[in-house]
């Protein structure tokens, strides 16, 4: 029978038919891991992406994959027998080099580990928990033409051990530490001589070891130097959110996650746009992302805390 023709003339019978026959196999996906699915769902949105070329949705899928994929957990040992693969799909060289079958490598070998993440549950295999691995899983950086890869705390020991060692020949860093101004020029050359010697520091490097998405190279060395103090972008954005979350004493925990996320999302990304709220990763949380989990008013409210952010 058509499904069409069954569901435009339905009867007694076939309403006796779904509830005794159809209803009861649905017990067979009750251990169906979700987000396994959901992880599976947007490797195949990738591989789309790729095949016809549309580069911003690739981008914008790719880092909502490599956000959930560096917040495994390697203290698991189901996970840690991963963990070549897992630092693999969070470096920059993986992505350059993907092709058709990488994205089916991809949803097979992560997707299966996805329950793992974050979890809040005894997990189904023995966890053995490797403490030396619970701080590493998100906190790696590449850097120059090889894509070497170091932690963050250790990158950053690397540049301030660069900057003070050239700050006793380099002119444009003297200037800078006994308080003069720089044009425009001279921060180009000193952006030029960071790069070429190792560790081979950028803007967007610095941006992401100090975790301030908004400041500019010129700051970071004031900031390196002792000169200029940066606020923390990250407890910017934290103390926002936060006053949210206590002046709305009744919200939920799925609220809350959600508030969570976009705490992480502006942190990580320096930024965030009024449609971003209704698209991955908030639709995780809902379908319909920031509107069907917020009232008008609260999303008013949370719009008024994303403005300060925006791009």
């Amino acid at each position: 029978m058509e499904a069409d023709e069954f569901w435009n003339h339905l009867t007694d019978g076939k309403i006796e038919f779904l509830r005794h026959t159809i209803k009861p196999l649905f017990r067979t996906i009750s251990q169906v891991n979700f987000k396994t699915m959901r992880f599976e769902k947007d490797a195949l949105e990738l591989s789309l992406a790729h095949l016809s070329e549309e580069t911003e949705k690739f981008d914008t899928l790719k880092e909502n994959i490599v956000t959930v994929v560096s917040e495994l957990p390697l203290s698991v040992n189901v996970v840690s027998k991963h963990e070549d693969y897992i630092r693999s799909v969070l470096s920059n060289a993986f992505w350059t080099e993907m092709e058709d079958d990488d994205f089916d490598q991809l949803a097979g070998t992560i997707g299966p580990l996805m329950k793992y993440r974050e979890q809040s549950t005894k997990p189904e295999d023995p966890a053995k928990l490797n403490l030396a691995d619970v701080v590493k899983t998100k906190e790696m950086v590449e850097f120059g033409p090889q894509h070497e890869a170091v932690s963050i705390s250790k990158y950053r020991e690397m540049v301030e051990a660069k900057i003070a060692d050239l700050t006793q020949r380099n002119p444009i860093l003297q200037k800078l530490k006994s308080g003069g101004h720089i044009s425009e020029e001279e921060a180009r050359q000193l952006a030029a001589t960071l790069y070429e010697e190792n560790p081979h520091i950028t803007e967007s490097l610095l941006r992401k070891v100090y975790k301030h998405q908004k400041a500019h190279f010129i700051q970071f060395i004031k900031h390196i130097l002792g000169i200029e103090i940066l606020e923390s972008f990250d407890e910017e954005v934290s103390k926002a959110v936060q006053q949210f979350i206590q002046s709305h004493t009744y919200l939920s925990s799925r609220q809350i996650e959600f508030l969570n996320l976009l705490k992480n999302y502006i942190i990580d990304r320096g930024k965030i746009e009024k449609r971003d709220l209704v698209n991955a990763p908030f639709t995780v949380i809902h379908p319909k992302g920031i509107r069907g989990v917020f009232s008008p008013q609260e999303i008013k409210e949370i719009l008024a805390i994303t403005e300060k952010f925006a791009a």
